[in-house]
């Protein structure tokens, strides 16, 4: 996209307030003037032009803007002719209207906005994303790069960084990267795998815990346990009454039989119920007891003045772990026991007119302490079956141990394998960082005639750390005596100059046609200053192509560079203050 013409409207006055036309192929100065020695040339606009540049590249119109009375008094429309994909076109934002973008399809201007596309903010930034990156970065959007295109005096330059202030380590390396044309995902797509490690780690260490005998200890429990219940239900089966009361043997048989049946019935749905109860009471108490960490917390900042991370971490996966099962599992344990106990209703009716039928033929039987023996019979049986079954959820543990390793070594061997195919793609760009470490020395020695350092290297040191920075590609450069602030300022300059410059130069890669600098805290020295700019306009002509923006205050260059800017048109706009205010960058001042 080529920046081709700013202007300001006002619906007010019903004209155009200002308009600035810049360069299509080369430098671009928005010089800030003085009247005399005694005059000040900040709050002219330079910066306010900057950010309605940025305004209308997509970023949010900031709250000054939004709230200030004159601004929003005069009805400001604010456009930028463009090109892109061989047409002109106009965005545009009206400052009344902070929350939309417009854009006119058309090389001439229309300030009917009835005539434009309207968008909301989000799907403006969309478009404009489009026409500056196109549709195959995907994984970059045009605002995690803005604030890199259009670098600001506050945040936009830090000692000993070449990036933003406040920005994610992961982020800002793989922007770096993307912006120097250099294989910028590697350490994206490394630290999933990584991630997927960790929480099957994580998942280990709580199963871990939870086993506390060996596979061959619990299965040999377990056959215990088994031979105890054959003879149990051996013992059940056996007990004949007929013998014991010489009650009518058919009779008895028979209900005996029937009776021993619900009996076995209500003490299997009972077990498979206090099962269910005693999953949920399990889940209830692991959580009772995760959430008791949370009460020791304070003990252990008086303890130690800070409580583990490696403890809270895990303290809320498992929380998380257990919460989830309390509430997921939980209901679904809770809607078997209703549909047992339904069950057991209509069996103990069952039973209950059976014993009673019972009690009514045989007189003999004068008290339940042999259907009682049978119960006790039946429920040691299901106690035992009880013990079986938590020893079979702790032998599916020790196979889910297993299972976990074995994903865990298949995702290191994944990962193994991606690392060194980043790297082998990282080795391939060598030429291509040769070129950049070539046009950053020759910045470097252009503005201080000394060699400068352009560095990259690609992290290939694979470990399981969470904060692992295996595949990212970092970019390192230095000057001598860079601790000077007018030094490292100057660097931060050429170091993206240098991947400006790289861009314009390469094929394929990123579509990135325009960079823009407002301004520093500390003033280089003025001759440095020109003759970076004389060396990139130079540059940007002999490719045919590129757009350089940057704004200076005019004491930050010598009269001859400042007369030779002058006349070769690098300047694009001179803002100073005047008595009706209209050298201004909107034609009028921003506050009383």
């Amino acid at each position: 996209m080529i920046l081709k013409e700013l202007e300001i409207y006002s619906y007010k006055e019903k004209k155009v307030l200002n308009t600035y036309q810049f360069n299509e192929v080369g430098v671009n100065i928005i010089l800030g003037e003085k009247k005399d020695e005694k005059d000040e040339a900040n709050g002219v606009g330079k910066t306010t032009m900057i950010e309605c540049l940025s305004f209308l590249l997509g970023e949010e119109v900031h709250a000054y803007y939004r709230t200030n009375k004159i601004l929003l008094s005069k009805d400001i429309l604010i456009t930028l002719k463009v090109h892109s994909n061989d047409i002109d076109f106009f965005l545009a934002r009206f400052i009344n209207t902070p929350d939309k973008g417009y854009i006119l399809w058309d090389k001439n201007i229309i300030y009917d906005l009835n005539d434009w596309d309207i968008y909301e903010d989000k799907d403006y930034k969309k478009k404009v994303q489009k026409e500056i990156l196109g549709d195959e970065n995907s994984d970059i959007s045009f605002a995690s790069i803005r604030e890199y295109l259009l670098r600001d005096e506050q945040n936009g330059f830090i000692k000993d960084s070449l990036g933003i202030s406040g920005r994610n380590a992961t982020t800002e390396n793989k922007v770096l990267a993307f912006l120097c044309n250099l294989p910028y995902n590697s350490e994206t797509e490394i630290k999933k795998i990584t991630k997927k490690i960790s929480d099957l780690k994580d998942e280990q260490k709580l199963l871990s815990a939870t086993i506390g005998k060996t596979i061959a200890e619990l299965k040999s429990e377990r056959s215990k346990y088994r031979s105890t219940i054959k003879k149990l239900e051996k013992d059940i089966n056996s007990i004949d009454i007929n013998k014991q009361y010489n009650l009518k043997a058919t009779d008895y048989s028979r209900n005996k039989a029937e009776l021993n049946n619900i009996q076995s019935d209500i003490f299997k749905l009972a077990h498979v119920k206090n099962q269910y109860q005693q999953n949920i009471e399990n889940l209830q108490k692991k959580a009772k007891e995760i959430q008791a960490l949370s009460d020791i917390e304070p003990f252990y900042e008086q303890l130690l003045g800070w409580f583990p991370n490696e403890i809270t971490h895990n303290y809320e996966k498992v929380k998380k772990f257990y919460d989830f099962m309390v509430e997921n599992r939980g209901s679904y344990f809770e809607g078997k026991i209703k549909n047992i106990d339904e069950k057991l209703k209509d069996l103990n009716k069952m039973k209950e007119n059976l014993e009673k039928t019972l009690k009514s033929d045989y007189k003999i039987l004068k008290n339940s302490s042999l259907i009682e023996d049978i119960n006790t019979m039946i429920a040691d049986r299901e106690e035992l079956n009880t013990k079986i079954a938590e020893i079979n959820i702790q032998l599916g543990n020790h196979d889910r141990l297993k299972s976990i390793t074995n994903d865990i070594n298949v995702l290191k061997s994944e990962r193994l394998t991606l690392t060194q195919k980043k790297t082998d793609e990282f080795n391939s760009y060598e030429q291509h960082i040769e070129g950049l470490e070539k046009l950053f020395q020759t910045l470097s020695e252009l503005a201080y005639d000394t060699a400068g350092v352009f560095n990259v290297e690609f992290e290939n040191n694979v470990n399981d750390r969470k904060n692992s920075i295996t595949g990212r590609v970092k970019i390192e450069c230095s000057l001598p005596d860079d601790r000077s602030h007018g030094i490292n300022y100057m660097k931060l300059n050429m170091f993206d100059l240098t991947w400006f410059i790289s861009s314009l130069e390469k094929e394929g890669g990123h579509n990135i046609n325009f960079l823009i600098h407002d301004g520093s805290y500390s003033k280089p020295n003025p001759s440095v200053k020109a003759k970076i700019l004389k060396y990139i306009d130079k540059k940007i002509k002999e490719l045919k192509k590129g757009q350089y923006f940057v704004t200076l205050n005019k004491d930050e260059l010598l009269k001859d560079d400042l007369d030779f800017f002058e006349n070769n048109g690098y300047i694009i706009a001179k803002l100073e203050r005047t008595k009706d205010n209209t050298k201004r960058f909107f034609g009028f001042k921003l506050y009383e």
